[in-house]
């Protein structure tokens, strides 16, 4: 009983659980261009920005995805719903190499929705399985901006401001590893149903940022070659987003700097497609 009380609540008062719960059930969905990703593309891609200027889009980034977790959810997508115009995947380098790990991970939220399992749900029920997301729910409780926070179009809005006092260091940067299986099986199957894949590196704190191209190709898994634009780098980076104010914490981005970087994306990047 307390499992199932505590699922509702989760539902009513968890945007990311809910948002999960929405999309798992989409059919007859018809938009342009869906966002993949983590947590950085979460909060850093504007749908309503890309909305008003007439793009239909959703933002199906869930915070802790793995590339594959991305994967399975637009195949999921695909089977149920027209297949969209173009999808945009954040990656997000400057986190590190948690999107692309070479070991792929499960995302406990996304696993309940997408793959129901009562024995899943008897051995690892709500309150052990979603644990965390408890403390998630206390900062709603007691935080007036996690509060005011907002779920729009699949996007985490939130005024928070966090400045990003961080410092860049070149010594520092670290080589991106983009040969995942599952990145390469994402590229191939939007190429077979001509379906325009953008792969994007967000933009990251100051110290998070590398001075790589704005625009480079990289080698997949199967050594065919894909475009990424590069908005981490560093003079990118500094164009887009003021670091006095764009931040909800390290590495991503409030409502102000969303809008920022959707704008440049939009601009810069879709429309030019």
């Amino acid at each position: 009983m307390l499992n199932l009380v505590y699922f509702f609540i989760l539902l009513k008062f968890s945007p990311g659980f809910s948002k999960i719960n929405t999309i798992s059930k989409f059919e007859n969905k018809e938009y342009e261009l869906l966002v993949l990703g983590n947590s950085m593309a979460l909060d850093g891609i504007d749908a309503a920005y890309l909305n008003e200027k007439g793009i239909k889009t959703y933002n199906l980034a869930v915070a802790g995805n793995h590339v594959s977790t991305s994967l399975m959810m637009f195949e999921d997508y695909l089977k149920k719903n027209k297949a969209p115009k173009m999808v945009l995947v954040g990656l997000s380098s400057a986190v590190g190499q948690s999107f692309l790990n070479k070991v792929p991970y499960h995302n406990p939220e996304v696993d309940f929705f997408y793959k129901p399992s009562m024995w899943q749900n008897i051995k690892n029920p709500p309150l052990l399985n979603f644990q965390w997301l408890a403390v998630d729910m206390m900062k709603i409780v007691i935080s007036k901006d996690h509060r005011n926070a907002k779920m729009i179009e699949g996007q985490w809005r939130t005024e928070k401001v966090i400045p990003d006092n961080s410092v860049f260091n070149p010594l520092k940067q670290k080589k991106i590893d983009y040969s995942s299986p599952y990145l390469n099986k994402l590229v191939n199957i939007c190429r077979e149903k001509n379906i325009k894949i953008v792969l994007v590196e967000m933009t990251g704190s100051n110290a998070s940022r590398n001075n790589l191209p704005y625009t480079y190709q990289i080698r997949l898994a199967d050594k065919s070659n894909a475009k990424v634009y590069n908005l981490n780098n560093l003079e990118i980076g500094n164009a887009i987003v003021n670091p006095k104010t764009d931040w909800l914490s390290p590495d991503h981005l409030n409502l102000h700097g969303a809008k920022k970087e959707t704008e440049f994306i939009y601009n810069e990047i879709l429309i030019k497609q």
